[in-house]
């Protein structure tokens, strides 16, 4: 596999020199399968995989993932329940048995690729080794990132970029047709409703008994009232309808009297106009032709003006869009190559904080 990675990868973002990962892209297939599954709900993997050598830098490469069951709930993230290990050990000696746990994987709707503080303890305290990962996804906002620890620290820092590589991942394909045929005999989350009332259409409901009418001819002399009454409740329907037309011809001639009288009156309002716009007209070329110069002027100092306005805002600052991963440090050092110049991008842009950086935004970069 590792032969094949000149060719066969793609990269996300920008690679640091120590923190390359690469993640097989069937993993990320059956994490998208499960967000798909289980709309705007948290979920937890473990990530499994094997931590190699490549040119003196160690490699982390990801190749499987099993889902986290019956989670529990710890400083209002799930974590893995006593069940979920015992799961996750029983899945890794089926399908994935020379594979090691790398790290783990959380997804969480409509947070972003934010990361608190119960995930940093989680992480430090379960996944105990520096190159052990954490993979955050949001499905909403399409956003992700890898964290890892910083060395002999109780932290844990953004990595700027990873690599996904294809390959025959055969134990991944077979435990994702497991997990779909596991949930295809569970009962849906949607049906829940439709089977509630089928439950009750069959066990509470009971069956109300339709009188059907009698059509059955008793008594002739019914029959001839009923079939007079019917008749002259259409000949009244019948004269209703007549009179109504008779009334609506006669306020159609009048509508088209009044359209007729409303053509001719705007006419003559359109000639008064042609006339009226005309002496306005050359009143106007005069008042131009005085102001025209004046205009001119006052046009061409403006533009001079915002030029030289440009060029000093230009000699002050630039601009820079925050990216994922971005941090403090890494943007001082891409722009004036030290470490040094943090404060005053945090003063110029009021961050109170090296970890206030939000995705997307736009910051001051001072001379």
């Amino acid at each position: 596999m590792e032969n094949d990675l000149q060719t066969n990868i793609k990269q996300i973002g920008t690679i640091s020199k120590g923190s390359k990962i690469y993640i097989e892209d069937y993993v990320m297939t059956f994490i998208k399968y499960m967000e798909d599954r289980f709309v705007c709900e948290e979920l937890v993997f473990v990530l499994l995989g094997k931590l190699k050598k490549e040119e003196d830098e160690d490699v982390l490469f990801i190749s499987g993932a099993i889902e986290g069951i019956d989670l529990d709930d710890s400083d209002g993230i799930k974590i893995f329940s006593d069940k979920s290990h015992k799961h996750i050990e029983d899945v890794k000696e089926k399908f994935f048995a020379g594979l090691d746990i790398e790290g783990w994987a959380y997804v969480q709707p409509g947070y972003g690729d934010f990361l608190n503080e119960a995930h940093i303890t989680y992480h430090i305290n379960t996944f105990t080794e520096d190159h052990h990962v954490l993979y955050i996804t949001d499905p909403l906002d399409k956003s992700c990132a890898f964290y890892r620890r910083k060395p002999n620290s109780m932290e844990l820092k953004p990595i700027n970029g990873y690599f996904i590589y294809y390959d025959k991942n055969e134990p991944m394909h077979e435990y994702l047709l497991e997990c779909k045929k596991r949930m295809s005999v569970e009962q849906p989350k949607e049906n829940l409703t439709e089977n509630v009332d089928s439950y009750i259409n069959k066990k509470l409901r009971k069956e109300v008994p339709v009188k059907k009418p009698d059509f059955t001819l008793k008594d002739p002399n019914k029959l001839v009232n009923l079939l007079g009454g019917i008749s002259f409740a259409l000949l009244f329907v019948t004269l209703i309808i007549g009179g109504g037309l008779l009334k609506s011809n006669s306020r159609i001639e009048y509508l088209e009297k009044q359209v007729n009288s409303l053509g001719e009156n705007y006419l003559l309002l359109q000639e008064d106009f042609s006339e009226t716009k005309a002496v306005f007209a050359s009143a106007n070329a005069k008042e131009e032709g005085v102001s025209a110069v004046s205009e001119a002027q006052a046009i061409e100092e403006a533009e001079t003006e915002g030029e030289s306005e440009n060029k000093q805002a230009e000699k002050k600052y630039k601009t820079y869009t925050v990216k994922t991963g971005d941090t403090l440090i890494g943007i001082s050092k891409n722009f004036y190559g030290t470490e040094e110049r943090v404060d005053d991008i945090m003063q110029a842009n009021n961050i109170a904080s090296p970890e206030g950086l939000i995705k997307g935004s736009v910051i001051i970069i001072p001379e």
